[in-house]
């Protein structure tokens, strides 16, 4: 049955009506998902010249349709063509804003016997996308070896533009450091050190952007699925998006393991009212196919508690080492969770405050927020594959998502946290990389 999005939630199609939401109104943005077995380019050129619709991106591999600006009146006839299954649309996203760095240090990255972290460049062979706001494509730090933007699009742009990754923000580039900065005696080290990173751009320079860009991104990633085993995504919004899903979905199904930011604002990852599939989702952290992470706050990279008081986020007032972070979403409940977790939807807490990593122009920054947490879940899962061997369909990701949960530490052990005050009933373990 045909679908038409007209908010954030699915609402049924009836008697063709149409009432485009203010978003969708003022934006003018949509993203169309078509029928399986529909031509994306030639439904995408028809409507361009029958319905004006200004098309940006075409999709072909994580889903079927294309993204495109267009009239509220266009997308409802639009939304009626037979060879289109819904329409929705296409929202605003942001960022969740050699040393051995604390969170390396935290969870006794230096000793895995595989990253073999000794100031000496022997490089993790795994391959991992960065999807963000690009990466630093010259940092003397990072083994960057392939990039794309998918940020802004253009008129019919039915791909993104290789080899235009590159960082203007400096968030994606801090992501890429923490979970793969060469061990090369300088700067700082990942936990998959060396790694080759696939520096996807999504994002722009203030790191912000759209929906669409981000399955654009996708979409790419998952073409190259048979190359890219990890893609991380510390990004993220409010709302379902049943297209975005359903791209991470069938990327997931080529065997990716995405790791993502469980988000910075104090709540449930599936809202108030702990449903899945609603306006107040965190997405992606709630999608049952992804790898979403919380935060911990560590000032000195070793478990014990120091006491130490200081000021995160507006959002909360203090983080105490070896605590949850104060700013960090957490999950009460679980829904269709392929993965057994004690964290119910949360596979893993690991280190997000003050981290110390890579950043744009050859810098280095020091950053907090679960958008630091989980490129460190992204290089666990690449030190596992380089290790045991990368998945090559859903069931494969989820075997991967559960050894490394397996792995973890209680936050009431010995390499816990000394101050217990994981927001929820659910007390999610820490990754730890000296275990897998």
């Amino acid at each position: 049955m045909k679908r038409l999005f007209l908010s954030l939630l699915a609402v049924g199609l009836i008697a063709g009506a149409f009432t485009a939401p203010a978003s969708a109104g003022s934006s003018g943005r949509y993203i169309v998902v078509l029928e399986d077995g529909v031509d994306a380019r030639a439904a995408a050129g028809d409507h361009a010249r029958s319905e004006g619709a200004r098309v940006s991106f075409v999709y072909d591999h994580a889903l079927k349709g294309y993204a495109a600006e267009m009239s509220a009146q266009a997308a409802a006839r639009i939304a009626n063509d037979p060879r289109v299954d819904y329409v929705e649309p296409d929202l605003e996203v942001g960022t969740f804003a050699q040393t051995l760095p604390t969170g390396v240090n935290r969870i006794d990255g230096e000793l895995n016997t595989l990253a073999k972290i000794d100031g000496t460049d022997e490089r993790v062979d795994v391959d991992i996308a960065i999807i963000d706001t690009g990466i630093d494509l010259d940092h003397p730090d990072l083994n960057v070896v392939a990039s794309t933007k998918c940020s802004g699009g253009g008129p019919f742009s039915s791909k993104c533009t290789d080899g235009a990754g590159d960082d203007d923000n400096g968030h994606g580039s801090h992501v890429a450091g923490i979970a793969a900065a060469l061990d090369n005696g300088v700067g700082v080290v990942g936990v998959a050190p060396g790694a080759r990173l696939h520096a996807v751009k999504v994002l722009d320079s203030r790191g912000s952007g759209y929906t669409s860009w981000i399955i654009a991104g996708i979409d790419w990633v998952t073409a190259r699925a048979s190359t890219i085993e990890v893609a991380n995504m510390s990004l993220g919004g409010s709302g379902y998006t049943t297209s975005y899903h359903t791209a991470v979905k069938n990327s997931v199904g080529k065997g990716v393991v995405y790791t993502v930011a469980a988000g910075n604002e104090k709540k449930d990852v599936y809202g108030a009212d702990l449903r899945f599939g609603t306006s107040d989702d965190v997405q992606p952290a709630a999608y049952p196919e992804v790898s979403t992470i919380s935060a911990l706050a560590d000032t000195d990279g070793l478990p014990g508690g120091l006491n130490d008081v200081s000021t995160a986020f507006s959002i909360c007032t203090e983080n105490k080492d070896d605590s949850f972070a104060c700013f960090s979403n957490y999950s009460a409940v679980a829904t269709n969770n392929p993965v057994t977790s004690t964290g119910a939807k949360i596979d893993l807490m690991l280190p997000g405050y003050r981290i110390y990593s890579t950043y744009k122009t050859g810098g280095y920054a020091t950053v907090s927020g679960t958008s630091q947490a989980a490129p460190h879940a992204a290089g666990l899962a690449g030190v596992y594959i380089a290790r045991n061997g990368r998945a090559t369909s859903a069931a494969g990701v989820y075997s991967i998502r559960q050894a490394l949960i397996n792995a973890g530490q209680s936050q009431t052990g010995p390499n816990g946290l000394t101050t217990h005050d994981d927001p929820d009933l659910n007390e999610e373990l820490i990754g730890w990389a000296s275990a897998i």
